[in-house]
């Protein structure tokens, strides 16, 4: 119980003291941090005043008192002035001006602020004026943070007016936050809250106001999980507040929207996650934005979602800002003041997460959820975090959160990426494939290079090790500029080595006698640097100058004639010519940035993030530079954290069921870093030949592309000017010039396209198929490949629809089940189970992968011509497969069956084909052997064209009742007679071709191969004669004999023929006429399927 004295005590002791008249109120003080603010509360004590409108107040601290002038700016936080001040032992007395209320609730207000719990702001006001108690001042005091993050153009200071002026309205918004998440609320709470918000809310006065109260209510509507009523161990609620928001229900905020937003509030620190999906992952960075770090995350984010297209989790992004002023603190506290924001960040994100306990959910205790089980939550290293990963697996160890230490990879016990040079192996991939595709062979030509960063770092030093043909020419960092305009490749390479081992080593570091004739090492804090004539040549510096400022040195090596630009360090170097600096970022690096106009570089490898703007890349490559895009060259180290973490949870479950014992578990995730490396450069490699591929297709890749962009807008997944993608205009006119989209806007697609795929996938119930759960034994190495633990993965269905985007985009390439959606009308699943099919049962995987591992060997272009004629086959073929409905059931069934039938028609093509036919087939065989590809597989390549009517044989001999060895005679047989080779050859789209148009080439094409399969099955369901053998009469109508088994192709074709002469004749003349014509148009062929079909109608 609090002791009240009497009012005579309190004047005494007022007026016998020394006083100080109307204080003013100084500054709030910055929030403290809770390990250095009292440990016990002061005692507070309220007595009446004679005077009206006062009240007097009597404070004993716990230790030594606060100044005046800072207590003075409490009482002012709750809206009370001090009209007078005076001591009484070791108590002091303040005369109050104002009405604090209930006593209790002010008691324990004041109380809160001096020990740091609560910040000491004008939103303290609503203690007194709104009666609200602290917490539920904190919580509002959490959303009106978020709301300044999220975009309001007001100030916080506007909106704290505004609460404390609107106190019904801020009532009914904490009332309705209470009914909505309070675990003991009766359900019908929330729509009485609901509507006495809606009242308040009419009531307030102006459109400013109103505008912010609405945001604040909207965030609470928005709101899906809370920590306000969770509990630490002693029964004390947490010094920190998490908001799990869903931003798709905020009209305000900008987009990209993420689907999920984790707001963390404290006095202490302020965070925020975004994510993208549910399972999702990305690093956690110290922001030093405090004002606009949602804006800094944001970008991030986006960045993220792209690069994760390649792994299980989608992108995500967090920062957290530290709310004690770092400034004048040693490097030591420093440095544990961010440690310690960081744990808060972390542990406010576990409050509201789900966890999983024998695999059974388990929810937050004290948590009311309003979404789904959530209990995928990861974290990695970002800026100013690079070390915290133990940290963070301490704090989910508090939680006993399930994912144990793959709970922040990379770890204690996890991979190291610096050793790995896992980073910097993934963006030489690559750079190799730039190279071959420009000629140059990696192996065996010298390589000029200007690079960005120095041998101390990962992803630089690791790169510049990664080939003795590297003659680096010039490198900077944020000390030094580096310059060799001749360096000996194999000195050089050796010296550079020696950097990467000695710990601390700078650019300053280098051995000098090694240095070619005017080379140099410079400090960045020079005033001017000498330029030789040679290394004037050598960075294509036109201007006869002796010396540059390091800045402007900086710029000409950005801009040097070289074969490639390694960007290995922090900073964005390079920006579009129509962008601003603003636009780029960065302003650190302003003074040094060049347009991509002056990059004169072939290539530019992106190791590190945000070296060019995405504008920048794009603008480069349309002038015939050679880039991809961060998130591409760069994704092999986010990749091996998810095999990481992947590999870690399969583990721990083996564990847990006596699979492994806990002494094995760390030796066995290291024996398979190998194994890991090997598969994530592979996902590298194939995206880099992903993009090569489609850009390859140019002008006539254009047309997909185009309408993949339309249609992941209108399914709400992309915003294009935000990924930079041409609009249609700009379409319109590439489409006018015979131009494509460039190497980076085919990045982004590629990118979008794999997660759109990988959504609707896991939409479907196609990643639980048993053919699409065993390409998890070439996710997982040999040594946890145990069917079992794979089964019971807690993520089995994420790998298994992962594994299968990435597989099915690499290859088909972006834009394909966006046209094959268009051509049949099926949705994605159905499409992928097609491709799938198709894929395996004709033996195309196969194949695609012999030609893959010759890339470095084989001639790039002919390498390139073999795997389009794959993918065109495959597309195809799952045309076909969608188009007769032959995609239900189980996928290993339909390969199965299909597999058998195909490989015989393969056997008999050969023979089925005439002798220009066959020619064509060795002229293609010989071409791919000569290029380096084995024998066997150019065969294979050189059957691809006739191969594509594989299907429609299998299918006619299934309708006739006959052998495939028949069918593929009578095929082939049918088509030489009707000359349909020749009009297939003619049904083929020009680039400019409008979309409709295109669709009506390729639906021609389609047509023109189906009726040939029709007129086959009819020539084989009628025999000339009778029964082969008897002479009798037998009736073939509707199934096989003897007769049909054992007549040759040419002669039951002939004798069809016979029987409808005047319909063949027709056709026969109307192609004859269409041989003579300058040109065939679609007219032309329209009218040619025409017939055609006429003539199978009447074979019927």
């Amino acid at each position: 119980m609090r002791l009240h004295q009497s009012h005579t005590a309190i004047a005494q002791a007022l007026n016998g003291l020394v006083t100080t008249t109307q204080l003013s109120p100084a500054p709030a003080s910055a929030p403290a941090s809770t390990a250095s603010a009292p440990a016990a509360a002061p005692r507070v004590r309220i007595a009446p005043h004679d005077q009206p409108g006062h009240v007097a107040c009597t404070v004993t601290w716990p230790a030594e008192p606060p100044l005046v002038a800072d207590a003075v700016a409490l009482f002012d936080s709750l809206g009370l002035r001090v009209a007078r001040h005076g001591t009484d032992r070791d108590s002091d007395v303040f005369d109050l001006v104002g009405s604090v209320g209930d006593e209790d609730r002010f008691a324990d207000a004041l109380a809160a602020i001096h020990r740091g719990h609560a910040e000491q702001d004008g939103l303290n006001r609503l203690v007194t004026s709104a009666a609200l108690d602290w917490r539920q001042v904190s919580l509002v005091r959490a959303l009106c943070r978020y709301l300044r993050q999220a975009g309001s153009a007001l100030g916080l200071d506007y909106v704290e007016q505004t609460l404390v002026r609107n106190t019904n309205a801020v009532r009914a918004i904490v009332t309705l936050f209470e009914a909505r998440f309070d675990p003991d609320a009766e359900e019908s709470a929330e729509e009485v809250a609901e509507a006495e918000l809606v009242a308040a809310l009419d009531g307030v006065a102006t459109l400013d106001e109103d505008r912010v109260l609405r945001s604040i209510a909207e965030v609470v509507r928005a709101t899906q999980r809370t920590s306000y009523w969770c509990r630490d161990a002693a029964g004390d609620p947490l010094p920190r507040i998490t908001l799990k928001i869903e931003p798709g229900r905020l009209s305000f905020v900008p987009a990209p929207l993420p689907l999920v937003e984790t707001w963390v509030y404290s006095p202490e620190v302020e965070g925020l996650h975004l994510r993208t999906a549910r399972v999702a992952r990305g690093g956690l960075r110290w922001s030093e934005r405090p004002e606009d770090f949602r804006t800094e995350v944001l970008s991030l984010m986006k960045a993220q979602a792209v690069k994760n297209s390649v792994i299980v989790p989608a992108g995500a992004k967090g920062a957290f800002v530290v709310r004690a002023p770092l400034d004048g603190l040693a490097a030591d506290a420093a440095r544990d003041a961010v440690r310690a924001a960081y744990a808060t960040f972390v542990r406010g994100l576990l409050d509201v997460t789900d966890n999983l306990v024998g695999g059974a959910e388990q929810p937050p205790v004290g948590v009311r959820r309003h979404d789904g089980t959530d209990s995928y939550l990861v974290v990695a290293a970002d800026k100013g975090t690079a070390t915290f990963s133990d940290l963070a697996n301490s704090v989910a160890a508090e939680y006993d959160f399930w994912l144990g230490d793959a709970f922040a990879s990379g770890g204690s016990a996890g991979y190291d990426h610096k050793g790995m040079g896992i980073t910097a192996r993934g963006a030489w991939v690559s750079v190799e494939a730039h190279l071959r595709e420009i000629g140059l062979d990696p192996t065996r030509d010298e390589l000029t290079v200007v690079g960005i960063g120095d041998m101390s770092g990962d992803v630089f030093g690791n790169g510049m090790l990664l080939s003795d043909r590297i003659r680096l020419v010039a490198a900077f960092d944020h000390r030094h500029i580096f310059l060799d305009p001749d360096p000996d490749p194999t000195a050089s390479h050796a010296e550079r080595q020696r950097l990467f081992d000695l710990p601390g080593s700078t650019w300053a570091s280098y051995d000098a006698s090694l240095l070619s004739a005017g080379g140099g090492v410079h400090s960045r804090q020079a005033k001017q640097i000498p330029l030789t004539p040679r290394v004037r040549e050598r960075l294509g510096i036109t201007e006869d100058r002796a010396s540059m400022t390091p800045d402007e040195l900086i710029a000409a090596l950005l801009a040097a004639p070289v074969a490639l630009l390694w960007n290995g360090g922090v900073g964005t170097y390079v920006k579009a010519t129509d962008e601003t600096h603003a636009q780029a970022g960065d302003t650190t690096n302003e003074a040094v940035r060049i347009d991509a106009s002056r990059l004169r570089a072939r290539i530019v490898g992106e190791g590190g993030n945000l070296g060019l703007t995405q504008r920048a890349r794009i603008e480069f490559a349309q002038h015939g530079g050679r880039v991809n895009a961060d998130f591409v060259d760069n994704s092999a180290g986010v990749d091996t954290s998810d095999h990481e973490v992947n590999l870690k949870v399969l583990i721990d479950a083996g564990v847990a069921r006596g699979r492994f014992t806990p002494a094995e578990r760390d030796d066995l995730l290291a024996s398979m870093q190998d194994d890991v490396a090997a598969a994530v450069l592979a996902d590298n490699r194939d995206q880099a030949l992903a993009i090569s591929l489609a850009v390859r297709r140019g002008a006539l890749g254009l047309d997909r592309h185009s309408r993949l962009i339309a249609m992941l807008e209108r399914d709400g997944r992309l915003v294009r000017s935000l990924e930079n993608l041409p609009d249609d205009e700009e379409l319109a006119r590439r489409r006018a010039r015979g131009e494509a989209l460039s190497r980076p806007e085919v990045a982004t697609l590629l990118a979008w396209s794999k997660g759109s795929v990988r959504a609707d996938l896991l939409a479907s119930d196609l990643p639980d198929d048993g053919a699409v759960q065993a390409m998890l034994d070439g996710y997982f190495p040999p040594p946890v490949r145990d069917a079992a633990l794979i089964a019971a993965h807690p993520l089995v269905r994420e790998i298994a629809g992962t594994v299968l985007a990435n597989d099915l985009v690499n290859q088909a390439g972006p834009g394909f089940f966006c046209r094959l959606e268009e051509r049949t009308g099926a949705r994605l699943p159905e499409a992928a189970a097609a491709f799938f099919i198709a894929r395996e049962a004709l033996g195309l995987r196969e194949l695609w992968h012999e030609v893959v591992a010759h890339l470095e060997t084989a001639e790039v272009e002919t390498v390139f011509d073999a795997l389009a004629r794959v993918q065109d086959l495959t597309e195809q073929a799952s045309t076909w497969l969608l188009r007769h409905d032959r995609v239900g059931g189980g996928l290993a069934a339909e390969v199965t069956r299909l597999a058998r039938q195909i490989s015989q028609v393969r056997d008999a093509l050969v023979d089925a084909l005439d002798e220009s036919q066959q020619a064509l087939v060795d002229e293609e065989r010989v071409r791919f052997v000569e290029a380096g590809l084995p024998e066997a597989t150019a065969q294979r390549l050189a059957l691809c064209g006739p191969l594509a009517a594989a299907l429609d044989v299998v299918e006619a001999a299934t309708r006739a009742d006959a052998l495939p060895l028949q069918a593929t005679a009578a095929f082939f047989e049918v088509g030489r007679l009707l000359q349909l080779d020749w009009l297939r050859s003619r049904a083929v789209a020009t680039p400019g071709n409008p979309h409709w148009v295109a669709h009506a080439w390729s639906a021609v094409a389609d047509d023109l191969l189906s009726l040939q399969g029709e007129l086959t099955v009819a020539a084989l369901l009628r025999p000339a004669d009778g029964c082969a053998g008897s002479g009798a009469p037998c009736d073939h109508q509707d199934h096989r004999c003897d007769a049909v088994a054992s007549a040759a192709a040419d002669g039951v074709v002939a004798a069809w023929a016979a029987r409808h002469r005047q319909a063949v004749g027709r056709v026969d003349a109307l192609v004859t006429e269409l041989r003579a014509a300058p040109a065939v148009d679609l007219a032309m062929l329209t009218v040619a399927a025409q017939q055609l079909r006429a003539l199978a109608r009447s074979a019927a």
